[in-house]
């Protein structure tokens, strides 16, 4: 047979070989071949680049390129390799123009059991296709090569190819519902992000979702913003901590509280209150006589293995039917959420954890409550275990490296899961009953678009008299036009839009830390209010450059254009009593601060000193009343450097040695993980006094 044992661009020479008659040995033809004179062929000249490289004329552009093999894994690739092919999601991307005028174009490339950074360089005016962009999916064939930029593996590519992405779906025509999962607000404990989990949902095809998270409602704002977007309804709820009595020494067990109204989300709002402030011991617990007292508008749920009525079955109390009959519904979960009691020896067997599951099922038939299937979501898709893994690990657990499948699940997963129960068991548990519970619950609002300032009495005419007051003791009795137009622009947006109140407050604040002998510094955009001015609420005059006589009044106003503002203008003296002017005005519209219409509610924001803070909370509950003033919330987070210890301790544990790009996608997943709660040191919130701070917060 014949084969090409021979060749070069300029003039190809086959050399055939042939099997003799026994098809042992190769016989070459004659040597005379290769003594032939080579024709002479003419080749076209490469073109030259500005960097001095050949190009060949309709050399295709690397992601024109299409890619033949197979990937491989990510994981497997450990050192400098010539030729691979790999295929992932773009998950972090950069672009930088260098000095010779390219474009640097470096993205992270993850398949999700490794991360490699891929480099391009792009000649000036060469734009890579939109189509590369974080989130994207790419086929990559290139070398594998040190890079000593960056000090670490890259891949440097040949050819890219965009590829379909591959996003879970959930093909069943009646789906589920998920009514157990938690955000990165579950302190040090889920990585899910509450948009990804609403995006999660309706990817899916989900209709509604749950939010449930350890103890605190601080993911509601971000996945009520982001349900609004997405159509996705959602049901706002807590796992809490369940105790008998008030006593440090009893017992607390999981159990989930889900906002079935408005008046179920006060009363939820009232209990984790309850928890944090009066029954907090290692976790804010609540007694079970304020579930009873507050339980009007609440669905409660058993919740997990960590749930009054699981842990009764799995230590085979007696009382099991009444401990059921506090719940509107039960839960079961996949026996791999549990699989860790039969790793401990609480369990035997596998089939005695999915006895328990129907034991549970079975209670609920007998009391004639719903069971419902559901996934304690700590993480999105399977392979994002590996975020929960380092978390778990940083904190001492010593199990870490066996996380449970607590990853959301379609409805064909979670039919699969519970297949043990019977087809039509199955479908009750996973897509009817979820349904249900789903469908009970309204449409609510776990933050009121109310615009509900304090009440003080005849706040609009003390604000009005103030400004006039003020204004005629520096511009005299004849007010300037510019001025008194200015005035009665402002006040007319304050007074009408119920504003007044909130120049009043910061008025009062600012004029008791002034007397007491503290500076007050305001900033932002107050300085662009005259009535803010005007009420000794801000130094700042936001006229334009104008010299002010302090002794007869007189102003001049000015027009040129050279100078932005009044301190910029030469000094004079008055023309009237040829005294010194005062130079004012720095030319800053009255929109900046509350918009176009006038309707924005001012944000004044005021620097008191550190060691009187104290002091003006205090007298900000004297002006309201105690029970009406409330200080801000703080939520403490991983931060980047905190995440990366996490990171290069499992490493270190482990004696692995993931690239860069790979520690980076695991940082980026653990930044802003909820650590600790905390109080702002100078915000404060103001009920008015016919309403609750549970109307709108806990």
């Amino acid at each position: 047979l014949p084969f090409n044992c021979f060749s070069n661009t300029a003039n190809v020479i086959e050399l055939c070989c042939f099997l003799d008659d026994d098809e042992k040995n190769l016989v070459m033809p004659d040597k005379s071949l290769l003594r032939q004179k080579k024709p002479k062929i003419v080749l076209p000249k490469p073109e030259k680049t500005q960097y001095g490289k050949s190009r060949g004329q309709g050399r295709k552009k690397i992601w024109e390129r299409e890619i033949q093999r197979d990937s491989v894994a990510m994981s497997s690739l450990m050192e400098e390799t010539p030729n691979i092919v790999v295929e992932g999601q773009i998950c972090y991307l950069e672009t930088k123009e260098l000095k010779t005028g390219r474009t640097l174009i470096t993205f992270d490339l993850t398949d999700f059991t490794c991360t490699y950074p891929v480099k391009i360089f792009l000649p000036p005016q060469e734009k890579p296709p939109e189509s590369i962009k974080e989130g994207s999916w790419f086929k990559v064939q290139g070398r594998l090569q040190y890079d000593t930029f960056s000090k670490g593996l890259v891949i440097m590519p040949q050819a890219i190819q965009e590829i379909e992405q591959k996003e879970r779906k959930d093909f069943a025509t009646n789906k589920r519902v998920e009514l157990h999962l938690h955000t990165k607000m579950s302190s040090l404990d889920a990585v899910i992000n509450p948009v990804d989990a609403i995006n999660m949902a309706k990817q899916m095809g989900h209709s509604a979702i749950a939010i449930t998270d350890h103890g605190v409602v601080q993911a509601f704002p971000e996945a009520m913003q982001a349900a609004k977007k997405a159509g996705i309804k959602v049901l706002y709820g807590v796992e809490g901590y369940l105790c008998e009595s008030e006593e440090k020494e009893s017992p607390s067990y999981h159990i989930i509280l889900l906002a079935k109204n408005q008046k179920g989300m006060f009363n939820l709002y009232k209990l984790i209150s309850l928890s944090h402030l009066n029954y907090f011991y290692r976790h804010p617990r609540i007694p079970r006589k304020f579930i009873d007292q507050y339980r009007e508008g609440l669905i409660i749920g058993s919740a997990c293995e960590a749930g009054e009525l699981y842990q009764a079955i799995l230590h085979q109390r007696q009382d099991v039917e009444k401990i059921a009959s506090f719940y509107d519904y039960l839960e079961i979960q996949p026996i791999g959420n549990n699989s860790f009691l039969l790793r401990d020896g609480f369990v035997k067997s596998k089939e005695e954890l999915q006895e328990i599951n129907n034991k549970i099922y079975n209670l609920g038939k007998k009391l004639n409550r719903p069971v419902v299937a559901t996934g304690d979501v700590h993480f999105l898709n399977p392979k994002d275990e590996v975020f929960r893994r380092v978390l778990m690990m940083a904190q001492g657990y010593h199990d870490a490296d066996n996380q449970p499948p607590l990853y959301y699940r379609s409805t064909e997963e979670m039919l699969e899961e519970f297949a043990y129960l019977g087809q039509e068991v199955a479908f009750e548990v996973v897509v009817e009953n979820t349904n249900l519970i789903a469908d009970m619950i309204e449409e609510v609002s776990p933050i009121s678009d109310e615009y509900c300032p304090p009440y003080i009495e005849g706040a609009d005419k003390q604000i009005e008299e103030m400004t006039y007051k003020k204004a005629h003791s520096l511009y005299g009795k004849e007010l300037p036009k510019i001025v008194k137009e200015r005035l009665d622009k402002e006040l007319k947006a304050i007074i009408s839009n119920g504003f007044a109140v909130l120049y009043l407050i910061a008025h009062k604040l600012v004029i008791k830390s002034l007397e007491d002998g503290y500076l007050v510094g305001s900033r932002g955009s107050v300085g662009s209010s005259l009535v803010a001015t005007m009420c000794d609420i801000t130094e700042v005059n936001p006229l334009p450059p104008h010299y002010r006589c302090p002794n007869c009044k007189h102003s001049e106003f000015i027009t040129d254009p050279s100078y932005g503002c009044g301190v910029d203008l030469p000094d004079k003296a008055c023309p009237i009593c040829q005294g010194k002017y005062e130079k004012d005005g720095f030319d800053i519209p009255f929109e900046i601060f509350m918009g176009f219409k006038g309707d924005k509610v001012p944000d004044i924001d005021l620097n008191f000193s550190g060691i009187y803070q104290s002091t003006i909370h205090k007298y900000t509950e004297e002006l309201f009343g105690q029970d009406h003033v409330f200080r801000a919330g703080t939520i403490g987070t991983l931060a980047q450097k905190t995440a990366y210890g996490f990171v290069a301790k499992y490493m270190e544990e482990h004696g692995k040695r993931w690239p860069e790009a790979e520690v980076n996608r695991i940082i980026r997943a653990l930044v802003g993980i909820k650590r600790t709660t905390g109080q702002h040191p100078g915000g404060m919130v103001v009920v008015p006094e016919d309403r609750e701070i549970y109307e709108f917060t806990p």
